[in-house]
């Protein structure tokens, strides 16, 4: 059992070094995915902010047309104030004139807001453009290192890989397909050493006679407490594990 025990350690240890690379690849393709992310965002704000500045522009062009109107209407009023006849027309024509001067001082107000807020949006759309430009750019330049850093760690996983299929062979097949239960239940952790009655998997202590049957290495054990597969450990392996 000694030697099986040898075998599923020595298998373990591959595949957390294989866990490790497609830990890897998948930090290189999620540091792509987020700028992708962040390029997407600046461009999102950036309709939204367009959509906006499109309905202020209308707004504007709508308040100009207004504008325009009563300042006729205005031109109007005191052109026919000249030629009335009575106060109370004039007193009629009066009201409509200051009444449109009033709307008019209230549309220019707006406009002028209107204006400010046209020009901060122009800013923040400029800004944003630049910096998705930028992010483009890098993602550029980052897509190339992610493809050769890809070729790289991918290349090491298919040898270790081969590695593994040989090392495979050795384990006999139901302490194999035990290991492989364990090791998709245990975050990749089938075996854990045992040091002083302690489980370095779970950090449980285990029962004095289970503890001193795994010293006698001869037979499979599991942990009570966490189910993987007992091995001892001497204070140095756990020093450099």
């Amino acid at each position: 059992m000694k030697d099986e025990i040898a075998q599923l350690k020595a298998l373990q240890a591959i595949d957390l070094e294989i866990s490790a690379l497609e830990e890897q690849l998948a930090a290189v393709d999620s540091e792509l995915d987020q700028r992708r992310q962040t390029i997407s965002d600046y461009q999102q704000e950036g309709e939204q902010l367009r959509e906006k500045q499109s309905a202020l522009q209308q707004r504007k062009q709508e308040l100009e047309t207004s504008l325009e109107e009563d300042l006729e209407k205005i031109r109007d009023r005191q052109a026919k104030m000249m030629n009335i006849q009575t106060n109370r027309e004039y007193q009629s024509l009066l009201k409509e004139s200051d009444d449109a001067k009033k709307a008019n001082k209230e549309r220019e107000d707006e406009l002028l807001r209107i204006a400010e807020e046209l020009e901060e949006i122009e800013k923040k759309i400029t800004e944003l453009d630049n910096l998705r430009s930028g992010e483009e750019k890098l993602l550029k330049e980052d897509t190339k290192k992610a493809e050769k850093r890809h070729i790289e760690l991918t290349g090491s996983k298919e040898k270790i890989i081969k590695k593994r299929n040989t090392k495979v062979k050795n384990v006999p097949p139901a302490m194999l397909k035990k290991y492989d239960t364990l090791r998709e239940r245990r975050n990749g952790l089938a075996l854990a050493g045992v040091e002083a009655g302690v489980c370095r998997g779970c950090f449980m202590n285990i029962p004095p006679q289970l503890y001193n049957d795994l010293l006698k290495e001869e037979q499979l054990l599991l942990c009570p407490t966490c189910n993987r597969i007992m091995f001892p450990q001497a204070a140095e392996e756990t020093e450099k594990a």
